[in-house]
């Protein structure tokens, strides 16, 4: 037998008896990782936007509410529904449990945080550091930050929150 035909035999012998084939529907709405999608008039609620249901490790494609999705079971029953292809995102989140990352379409921002802090609250700390700034001089401590030193401190802050979520 030659090594397509035996790797058929054992794709026909691990898989269910009757195949299972992706259908689309249109995203109603986002509940955590799971989703409610209309198919041909009928709500299926539950819809998982990653393949399995455990906590440990997360990659999801948040979808757009109205967007196309296409789903399959793994099972062949209509109660174990997973999402593997979306038409529009919202977000897009990676995590587990030291790390997060997320990227949000939506606001055009991104978060990165780990078990200690996150990159927002980096910059954060870094823009108030540096409005209180104070260096030695001979005549003893400098005041804080020139008015213009300041705007450009306020600048940058105004930049990072543009871009970096708050979580």
């Amino acid at each position: 037998m030659d090594r397509l035909s035996k790797l058929k035999r054992q794709l026909k012998d691990v898989t269910t008896e009757k195949p299972v084939y992706p259908f689309t529907g249109i995203v109603k709405s986002i509940q955590g990782d799971t989703c409610t999608v209309n198919v041909g008039g009928v709500e299926l609620t539950d819809v998982r936007l990653k393949s399995t249901a455990d906590n440990l490790e997360t990659f999801l494609l948040v979808p757009a509410v109205g967007s196309t999705v296409s789903m399959i079971s793994t099972d062949g029953t209509i109660d174990n529904l997973s999402i593997f292809k979306v038409d529009k995102l919202d977000k897009i989140i990676a995590e587990n449990a030291q790390f997060r990352t997320e990227i949000d379409l939506v606001t055009g921002k991104v978060g990165i945080k780990n078990q200690s802090t996150s990159l927002f609250e980096v910059f954060n700390d870094l823009q108030k550091l540096l409005k209180n700034l104070k260096v030695f001089t001979p005549n003893g401590p400098s005041g804080t930050p020139l008015p213009d030193t300041i705007a450009a401190i306020v600048q940058f802050e105004t930049k990072f929150k543009q871009i970096l979520i708050d979580n």
